[in-house]
């Protein structure tokens, strides 16, 4: 019987170790699909993201990891996403919990509340337990040289990559963030961030990159019919990512968070990524000579009406 008991244990250690094996992430290599980083599961966006950044930043037993990946097109920036784990260490659980929920609801900065430069918000907060999504645009000249925060120090390494590749940038980007902390369930929150260049996802060309004055801003955004839905899609799409992360994170039914207004189906995870896809394969379309431009705005239309 002990045998028997050793021989259970030692298969359980063994699938175990295989199981939570992390992803080998070495800088300038591409990977695509299903990543694990620190023993959970990440599916990328759809393509070949380059891994270029790791970041690491801890107070006593708290500790902050950010890795940063991103897509270029033809010496253009495409896209960029980040997964963050902060952890406690096991200690500290309240004074951890306490200043995520002050920093969603108050941080002069960036927070989790409607402000005039978010285009969505949801959160979700009790006790210690939060949960938050967000869609906006950004400014992107203003975000690299002078951010709101003058503390903010992830400007240095995204402007090095910019650098080294050589990469020009958009005017906006269309950013959608997603975190979710609940001690009670896991020993860590996790955000994740998701940033685009909406011009090479198929929205039209952009006018004004400058925050209060972009076409993406919520004050202006009825003057632009075609992009307020493409923004809406793009955020129905992200909310449905979100619905996956919260049941992946196990969220309990009332730590969910409620899209019911933008999002028709909640149960159809992938109707919304049709819309975003449509309209990059029509500008691949377009920038190949096989729409004209009169062919390729009227199919946007359509697509987005």
């Amino acid at each position: 019987m002990k045998k028997l008991l050793g021989i259970m244990l030692l298969s359980l250690l063994l699938n175990t170790n295989a199981y939570s094996k992390n992803t080998q992430l070495v800088k300038g290599d591409f990977y695509q699909d299903e990543i694990k980083w620190r023993h959970l599961t990440y599916k990328l966006p759809e393509g070949k993201w380059e891994y270029f950044y790791k970041t690491r930043w801890s107070v006593d037993t708290i500790k902050l990891s950010c890795i940063e990946f991103a897509q270029t097109e033809n010496k253009i920036w495409k896209a960029g996403y980040s997964i963050c784990e902060i952890n406690g260490g096991g200690q500290h659980t309240s004074i951890l919990g306490m200043y995520l929920v002050q920093g969603l609801k108050k941080d002069k900065y960036d927070n989790c509340t409607l402000r005039p430069e978010y285009f969505y918000v949801k959160l979700y907060t009790r006790g210690m337990a939060m949960n938050c999504f967000k869609t906006r645009h950004l400014d992107v000249d203003k975000e690299l040289n002078f951010p709101d925060d003058p503390e903010a120090e992830s400007t240095f390494y995204i402007r090095k990559y910019l650098k080294d590749n050589n990469l020009v940038t958009p005017k906006t980007t269309l950013s959608s963030y997603s975190l979710f902390y609940s001690p009670n369930i896991r020993d860590r929150g996790i955000a994740i961030a998701h940033h685009i260049n909406p011009e090479l996802y198929g929205a039209p060309k952009t006018l004004n990159g400058q925050e209060t004055q972009s076409e993406y801003h919520r004050n202006n955004i009825e003057n632009y019919p075609i992009k307020k839905d493409f923004m809406i899609a793009w955020t129905a799409k992200k909310a449905k990512e979100h619905i996956i992360f919260e049941n992946y994170m196990k969220a309990k039914n009332h730590q969910k968070l409620d899209f019911s207004e933008i999002v028709k189906n909640t149960s159809d995870t992938k109707n919304d990524e049709g819309i975003i896809k449509k309209l990059e394969n029509l500008n691949e379309l377009y920038k190949s000579g096989v729409l004209t431009k009169e062919e390729f705005t009227k199919a946007k239309k359509k697509l987005l009406n």
